[in-house]
């Protein structure tokens, strides 16, 4: 994982979703990807507030407002460990520059529970 050659089966992009929503979407997309069978995944946050992404239309000041944090890259990880999320996930980490960086994570995702007959 750590060189970026990871098969990803599957990816979820939050950008430009409210907390809320993010942590509703996040999870539907774990649980459904696990029941898929799915073992490794995608989760795009994105970066937040960065250097290399700011430009001069608003001012500097614009990029310093606490919205622009990179809320969901700093509560992603807080989530996965929630009780809700780790019936799910196995572990986690952040995803290589070629998948995005510190603007991504990769999640396995735990063997899917045989079904009981």
């Amino acid at each position: 994982m750590t060189r970026g050659q990871v098969e990803i089966e599957a990816r979820i992009d939050l950008h430009g979703t409210g907390i809320e929503r993010s942590h509703d979407r996040l999870l539907s997309f774990l649980v459904d990807s696990r029941a898929r069978g799915l073992r490794l995944v995608l989760v795009i946050t994105g970066k937040g507030a960065s250097p290399f992404a700011r430009h001069t239309l608003h001012g500097s000041d614009h990029y310093h407002a606490p919205e622009r944090q990179g809320r969901l890259r700093r509560l992603a990880p807080e989530w996965f460990h929630e009780a809700r999320f780790r019936e799910h996930v196995a572990g986690f980490q952040p995803a290589h520059p070629r998948h995005g960086g510190g603007g991504a994570f990769y999640v396995k995702l735990r063997k899917r529970e045989k079904s009981a007959r």
